[in-house]
């Protein structure tokens, strides 16, 4: 299993969708942009707005969790300022 956090309160922080494809290519060893696109097993702007405050600036938290390339892809939202994104191989 492979763990990427990132703080929600870093103004340059990547996105979740960003997080998620840099943990694959690290797992597989490839240059990011020779990955199957994202849209192609999930609407990638859903997802990164799936886990934006809401409109009074509240953090949302939340589970999402998806198949790509041979992954078990889990976002998991639980604290105020940090998304956990963890890939597992597929059995």
């Amino acid at each position: 299993m492979i763990v990427h956090s990132l703080s929600e309160d870093r103004p340059a922080s990547p996105s979740v969708t960003e997080t998620i494809v840099d943990a694959v290519s690290e797992a597989e060893d490839c240059d990011p942009l020779t990955l199957p696109p994202l849209w192609n097993v999930i609407d990638p702007e859903a997802l990164d707005a799936l886990f934006e405050p809401t409109r009074g600036g509240q953090p949302r938290a939340g589970r999402v969790s998806f198949a790509y390339v041979g992954y078990e892809i889990t976002v998991d939202v639980t604290t105020e300022t940090t998304v956990t994104v963890s890939i597992e191989p597929v059995a």
